[in-house]
């Protein structure tokens, strides 16, 4: 009898493992883990180059504020438009999945997707706004050192004459937007013969007008410069050894400086 029971029992068993295996199995859907894109370099360089496309991008953002609308003088010509820094190609998986945390991926992930949109509407409208009421409250004015002059190298216009300025100075004021006169007489070390023959530097006065002729960035000094074509009368100061007799005129160029 108990050996009836338990051949019945197994026999169950056995039919309800068929039945089990039989079934379809359950659909089933895969699980995504979201995580930052794989990056072939280490932290430490990650971060350096976050920084370094950040500061480039930062100097850039600065640079087309100001000369997003004229042109950059350079030493004898405009310079060329710089283009925008381009970002590591592994920043902007990583800017998907930021979370927004304040930090150097954070600054990196606003400027990436300032350049991105490759728009800057709203902080150029509202810097405009600016400048417009600025000039409009206080309009811009020259300040005195823009209308100093320095001298150098300014020859006679006389044929034949050895006679050149050496080093000077001298002030304008504006007529037109090229065009200026003296506006006080200049201050200016001539050179030549004098009355035995030898080369005398002897100081002297001048007095003319200026025409510019181009903007330029001085080198060294970095500062925006103007260069003008200088005409001028010459008189020379105290008892003058200088040989020259007649009109005295000379001609030659000066620079300028600007405001940045």
């Amino acid at each position: 009898m108990e050996a009836r029971v338990a051949l019945t029992f197994l026999a169950l068993s056995l039919c309800a493992v068929a039945s089990v295996s039989a079934q379809s199995p359950l659909p089933s859907q895969p699980v995504m883990i979201r995580g930052f894109a794989p990056v072939d370099i280490s932290a430490g360089e990650q971060t350096a180059l976050l920084r370094r496309w950040t500061h480039d991008y930062q100097e850039w953002r600065a640079w087309y504020l100001q000369w997003r609308n004229r042109p950059e003088p350079g030493v004898f010509s405009s310079r060329a438009r710089r283009d925008p820094p381009v970002p590591p190609p592994w920043l902007p998986p990583l800017c998907a999945e930021s979370l927004g945390d304040p930090g150097l991926l954070a600054d990196a992930c606003a400027d990436w997707r300032e350049w991105q949109a490759n728009d800057m509407a709203a902080s150029l409208l509202t810097e405009r706004i600016a400048q417009t009421r600025s000039a409009i409250e206080s309009p811009q004015k020259t300040l005195w050192w823009e209308r100093v002059h320095v001298d150098a190298l300014w020859p006679m216009t006389r044929a034949g004459s050895n006679a050149f300025g050496l080093v000077g100075i001298h002030t304008t004021v504006h007529l037109t937007n090229r065009f200026q006169v003296f506006l006080l007489p200049g201050f200016i070390l001539m050179r030549a013969p004098g009355l035995d023959g030898a080369m005398n530097v002897s100081p002297a006065t001048d007095w003319g007008f200026s025409v510019r002729l181009f903007d330029l960035r001085v080198p060294v000094v970095g500062r925006p410069g103007s260069v003008h074509l200088n005409m001028a009368r010459v008189w020379m100061l105290g008892n003058s050894t200088i040989a020259e007799a007649g009109d005295t005129y000379l001609a030659g160029l000066s620079l300028s400086f600007k405001q940045r």
